[in-house]
C-alpha cells in the first residue's frame, strides 16, 4: 500500500461513515491530480511526502469534510477532547487507588465500603463532565487548534490496512479496572475469596494468596497493553502479537490456578463440584469446612471456564493473524481516480 492509499485510508476513519467512500475518492483525485501537475514523470517518495505535508495531518483533512453545523464538541475539537479524557481518567484512577492503599496501610481500613464505591464513580463522572462542559464551552466560542503540520510525517501512516481503532473507552475501562483489581490484591490479600452470607464471614481462598505475583504480573501486563493502545489509538501488527503473547502467559497462568485449586480439592478428598452441592446439608448450617470445599470448587469451575474462553479467544487470533500474514495476501488498495 503506497502512501497516498495508507493516507486515504485514515483519512477515513475520521469521517462520517456515511460519505466515507465518496469522500476518499474526491480525495483521492485531487492528490493524484495534484502530484502529476507538479511532477513530471514517475514521482518519488520525497514527492509524494512534500504533497501530504501540504494537506496536512488526516484528522485536520477529514475534519474539513464535515458539515457545519451545532456541535457539543465538533471534529476537529474531538481527538484532543478524547486524549485529554484518556490521560484524566487514568490520573483520576491510579491516584484514587494510591490514596485507597495509603488508607488501607495506616488506617487499617477493611473493604472499600459502599460509600467509597460510590464517592469513587461519582468523581470519574465528575471529572468527565467537566471536561465535556470545558471542551463545549471551547466549542462555542469557535476555538480551533491548529494542527502541528510541521512535525507530522507522513512516513507515520500506519502500513497495515488491516489495522482498527481501538475502543477508547473499552479499554479505560478495563485498565481502571485493572488497576482496582491489583489494589485489592496488594493491599487485601486477606480479604481474597468469597463472602457467604450463609455464616456471614469470609471464606479465604488459599491458592490465590500463594500465587499474587504471578497473577499480578498478568494483570499489569494487559494493562501496560491497554495503555499503549490508548497511546497509538490503533491496533496493528506488534500489538496483535502482543495480545496474543500476553493471552498465551494468562492461558499458562489460569491453568496453573486450575491444577492448584485440583490439588487442593484432592487434598481434602474433595468430589466434583455438582458432588459437592448434592452434599449441602439440609435443614442445618453448613460447616466451615464444607463452605471452604463450596468455595474452591468456584473458584476452580470460573478459572476452567475462563481458561477455556481464552484458548478459544487466543486460538481464533491466531487464525486470523497466519490466514492474514500467509494465505491472504492483499495487493495495494487504490480508490479509482475520477
Amino acid at each position: 500500500m503506497n502512501l497516498i492509499d495508507r493516507y486515504i485510508r485514515e483519512v477515513g476513519r475520521h469521517l462520517p461513515r456515511k460519505n466515507r467512500a465518496d469522500i476518499q475518492a474526491e480525495l483521492h483525485s485531487l492528490l493524484v491530480d495534484s502530484l502529476e501537475a507538479r511532477v513530471e514523470g514517475e514521482p518519488t517518495e520525497e514527492d509524494v511526502i512534500n504533497l501530504l505535508k501540504e494537506f496536512g495531518p488526516p484528522e485536520k483533512v477529514a475534519a474539513s469534510y464535515w458539515k457545519e453545523g451545532q456541535y457539543l464538541i465538533g471534529p476537529r475539537l474531538y481527538p484532543f477532547f478524547r486524549m485529554v479524557v484518556s490521560i484524566v481518567l487514568i490520573v483520576f484512577v491510579a491516584v484514587q487507588l494510591v490514596l485507597l492503599g495509603i488508607g488501607l496501610v495506616f488506617n487499617q481500613a477493611t473493604m472499600p465500603t459502599a460509600g467509597w464505591i460510590g464517592e469513587f464513580f461519582g468523581g470519574i463522572f465528575g471529572a468527565f463532565g467537566i471536561i465535556v462542559l470545558v471542551f463545549a464551552v471551547l466549542q462555542r466560542l469557535g476555538v480551533q487548534p491548529e494542527m502541528e503540520e510541521e512535525a507530522w510525517d507522513p512516513r507515520s501512516l500506519p502500513k497495515d490496512e488491516d489495522d482498527d481503532p481501538i475502543s477508547v473507552w473499552g479499554t479505560i475501562i478495563e485498565t481502571a479496572f485493572g488497576f482496582i483489581l491489583i489494589a485489592i490484591l496488594l493491599f487485601l490479600p486477606d480479604q481474597i475469596g468469597a463472602y457467604t452470607s450463609l455464616r456471614g464471614e469470609l471464606i479465604s481462598n488459599p491458592v490465590l494468596q500463594e500465587n499474587l505475583l504471578i497473577i499480578i504480573l498478568a494483570i499489569l501486563l494487559g494493562i501496560g497493553l491497554d495503555l499503549f493502545l490508548l497511546w497509538k489509538g490503533q491496533w496493528s501488527l506488534f500489538t496483535r502479537l502482543a495480545k496474543i503473547g500476553i493471552n498465551l502467559f494468562v492461558i499458562y497462568v489460569l491453568y496453573q490456578l486450575v491444577v492448584e485449586h485440583t490439588s487442593w480439592l484432592a487434598a481434602h478428598n474433595a468430589s466434583g463440584f455438582f458432588e459437592t452441592l448434592e452434599a449441602f446439608p439440609q435443614g442445618a448450617a453448613p460447616s466451615p469446612e464444607f463452605l471452604q470445599l463450596l468455595v474452591m470448587q468456584s473458584f476452580r469451575l470460573a478459572f476452567g471456564i475462563a481458561l477455556i474462553v481464552l484458548v478459544i479467544e487466543t486460538l481464533n487470533l491466531i487464525y486470523k493473524l497466519i490466514k492474514k500474514t500467509f494465505f491472504s495476501p492483499k495487493p495495494p488498495v487504490t480508490i479509482p481516480a475520477g
